[in-house]
């Protein structure tokens, strides 16, 4: 015990001690709830000043009776700050995302120090401030104002701006993102965006210099935030002017008189004021040429100056001469684009050609229409010798319908109502009427003047004649789709008739003519009645002809129509009309079959050839030298054959020449000759007939084989040797035997005589197996 005393005074000690680390151990005064080393906080840039942003997780009571004390790291950037006794922290400065007007992103530090026990320890603890975006921002456009020139003839469509561009501070996403309109105002449907977040300007109406010249449009550039933000901008539009307008001549009409005396080169006073001509286009202002816009006989008389459009005398006129007015036409045009003009008119007539009573200039008008003109087409301004004014009235008369195709306005001015068609009718005549207004008269009656109105009517008449041209708008017509023709005569004559092909044409006046087009098309013509007429007979090739019928019309410009034409000969047609083709075919081929023809000519006689040669050749092969026999002259008897002896007659054996079974039939000959095998009969009678030979054994027949065979070779020698004018002795008698049969599958032996001559013919087994059979 007194060994463990020791130890036992130090046990309250660390009993305390124990008590003290576990009370400090339940102190977490200044530590963040929830765990955690630093406190985060997110604050939108649009946060008022003075605010609370966010209230801090410190663990502890930061009032005035409270355990901890909080205070905020001092800064020159600090924008928060911390409320005395509470954990809040207050906005004191503004934020922005975008660090324009204030930081975009705050890092500071809390100290919480301990009150009470263990007041010695502390804690700092960090705090991020991270300020998030808002739609602060509008967009603003690069330049306040565009400018844009634009052509009248700019095609709608087109791009006429492009890079307009507004840009938004906000940071990336719906806040930023940019879209372009046009405000609704005047002219604002002229120019449209191309795509709401394009900004690229196009043109959506057609523009006219002479109506608009300039013009401004306001533009819109917004956002996609709630509410959106939104700039305005200016856009200015210039038209330019471009060469769309014909030039334009201050009068509708103008007239003259002529000078008294009317002397070369005087010049014309023309009313009611010089002719004058100016270009629409204002803006290019192109130069004027004047030009007369006919070339008749009255226009000789005078002269035009293309620079100012005066009129000169061209010649002195004589008093009978220019008796009636004349209508000149004048022509002005752009310099620089012909195609740019206008026209008017001018009446030239004498002074004393006017009368005080209203009327016409020219009595009768004839005018010239194509039956195609469109319709409210002036066709003619009647001229008179008043100023046209409200008192001038001009009346048609109606003359079988004349009235519906044509019109006359306050102005003296024919007008086409209705469409013509030569067709129908080729003319129209109607009368045109020229009225003037009221008169007033003072009468007396009775001794009192009375003021009476009265209409004293002044009026003039003019025939007009109009005549319609042909416009060729039909084609040619055939009757029919296609025609065929079939020319039976073998010996057909030039000049003959085959056929006959008809074609129409809607337009009255246009004459239509007819052409056979094609490869053989020479042979034929076609005349102007339509016949087919057979012309020449070395142009054809074949007995059936296809070629095609061409109509063709006399309009302007001319029309066409193609039909196929078939026309068929007999087989024979080309032989008998001597086109000098002696093969022809119904499907033209003549020409091939000629060559074919002489390929198989020359085939045949090659073949030909080669069969005679092996004619030929087989009978040289096949026939037996002659034979040369000594023996006496024999006698012909009645009875038969005899030698010299009357009393003994001879029998001889003929033999047949084998016939070549590869040679042709009609190269095939049998030639009969005398056999060298002799057999002499004792004064014994003929022997009985014999029966039909039986076959021999096996070995018999080799036997006999190789006898024949023997004795073949001997005749052979013997023949040759006649050949070379050598007599041999005629060969022995030879028992007779039966006729045996030979077999070509056991041949002979060859004899070993030496004393054969050189020129042996051999014999094949076939040859001699012929022989018997």
């Amino acid at each position: 015990m007194k060994t463990f005393r020791p130890y036992l005074s130090w046990i309250p000690f660390t009993f305390l001690l124990l008590l003290a680390q576990f009370a400090s151990a339940q102190d977490n005064r200044c530590f963040l709830i929830g765990g955690g080393s630093a406190e985060t906080f997110f604050v939108s840039e649009n946060a008022t000043v003075g605010s609370v942003i966010g209230v801090l997780r410190i663990a502890g009571d930061p009032s005035a009776d409270g355990d901890i004390t909080m205070r905020l790291e001092a800064s020159n950037e600090t924008v928060v700050s911390i409320d005395t006794h509470s954990k809040n922290l207050t906005l004191i400065k503004a934020l922005d995302k975008e660090g324009l007007t204030g930081p975009a992103q705050v890092m500071t530090r809390i100290t919480c120090e301990r009150r009470g026990p263990n007041a010695e320890l502390s804690l700092t603890i960090p705090v991020n401030i991270r300020v998030t975006d808002a739609n602060d921002n509008s967009p603003i456009f690069r330049n306040s104002t565009y400018f844009i020139n634009i052509s009248e003839s700019t095609i709608v469509g087109s791009v006429v701006l492009q890079g307009i561009q507004a840009l938004d501070a906000d940071q990336p996403g719906p806040y930023s993102t940019v879209q372009y309109s046009i405000l609704a105002g005047p002219y604002s449907d002229v120019l449209g965006f191309a795509s709401s977040l394009e900004g690229t300007l196009v043109l959506k109406k057609a523009v006219d210099y002479e109506t608009l010249k300039h013009f401004k449009i306001a533009i819109r550039a917004q956002d996609q935030g709630q509410p959106p933000l939104y700039t305005d901008a200016v856009v200015s539009i210039d038209i330019n002017d471009a060469d769309d307008q014909n030039p334009l001549f201050g009068q509708s009409r103008y007239w003259a008189h002529l000078p008294q005396p009317a002397q070369k080169g005087i010049g014309l006073e023309i009313r009611p004021e010089p002719m004058r001509a100016v270009d629409q286009d204002a803006g290019i202002n192109a130069s004027i040429r004047y030009a007369w816009n006919a070339g008749g006989a009255e226009y000789q008389d005078f002269f035009l100056d293309p620079l100012n459009g005066s009129v000169y005398l061209n010649r002195s006129l004589e008093d009978n001469e220019l008796v009636q007015p004349v209508i000149l036409v004048v022509k002005a045009h752009q310099v620089d684009n012909l195609d740019r003009y206008a026209l008017t008119t001018l009446t030239v007539s004498r002074s004393w050609s006017f009368s005080p009573q209203l009327q016409y200039l020219q009595r009768r008008y004839s005018v010239q229409v194509l039956e195609n003109v469109p319709v409210e087409t002036i066709i003619l301004a009647m001229a008179i010798n008043k100023p046209i004014d409200q008192t001038i009235r001009f009346v048609m008369e109606s003359h079988n319908g004349t009235d519906q195709a044509f019109s006359v306005d306050k102005m003296g001015e024919i007008k086409l109502e209705r469409a013509l068609d030569y067709e129908a009718q080729m003319t129209h005549h109607f009368v045109v009427w020229v009225t003037d207004g009221l008169t007033v008269l003072f009468t007396t009656s009775h001794r009192i003047i009375r003021l009476v109105t009265v209409k004293c009517l002044q009026n003039d008449t003019a025939t007009v004649e109009v005549t319609v041209l042909d416009v060729n708008d039909c084609d040619p017509r055939f009757d029919l789709a296609e025609y065929e023709f079939i020319v039976k005569e073998s010996a057909l004559p030039v000049g003959s008739i085959i056929g006959h092909i008809r074609a129409d044409d809607g337009d009255a006046a246009d004459r239509v003519t007819i052409q056979l087009k094609g490869p053989e098309s020479r042979a034929f013509n076609v005349h102007e009645n339509g016949d087919v007429i057979f012309s020449d007979p070395s142009a054809l090739n074949s007995t059936v002809i296809h070629l095609m019928a061409v109509a063709r019309d006399s309009g302007i410009p001319p029309r066409q129509t193609s039909v196929p034409v078939k026309i068929n000969l007999p087989v024979d047609f080309l032989m008998m009309n001597g086109s000098g083709i002696t093969l022809s075919t119904a499907d033209g081929s003549g020409l091939l079959l000629i060559i074919l023809g002489i390929l198989l000519g020359i085939l045949s006689l090659i073949i030909s050839g080669l069969a005679v040669y092996l004619c030929q050749y087989k009978r040289k092969k096949t026939q037996p030298s002659p034979l040369t026999v000594v023996q006496p002259q024999p006698k012909v008897s009645v009875g038969g054959l005899y030698s010299g002896d009357t009393s003994t007659p001879i029998t001889a054996t003929l033999r047949r020449i084998p016939i070549n079974p590869l040679a042709r039939p009609s190269c095939r000959r049998v030639v009969p000759i005398q056999s060298p095998t002799l057999s002499t009969v004792h004064n014994s009678p003929p022997p009985p007939p014999m029966p039909p030979p039986t076959p021999p054994p096996r070995q018999q027949q080799q036997q006999q084989a190789a006898s024949n065979h023997h004795h073949n070779n001997k005749i052979s020698s013997s023949g040759s040797g006649s050949n070379n004018n050598e007599q041999s002795p005629p060969p022995a008698p030879c028992p007779h035997h039966p006729r045996t049969f030979l077999s070509s599958s056991q041949p002979g032996a060859w004899p070993t005589d030496a004393s054969l001559p050189r020129r042996i013919k051999k014999l094949s087994w076939e040859d001699e197996f012929n022989v018997f059979f």
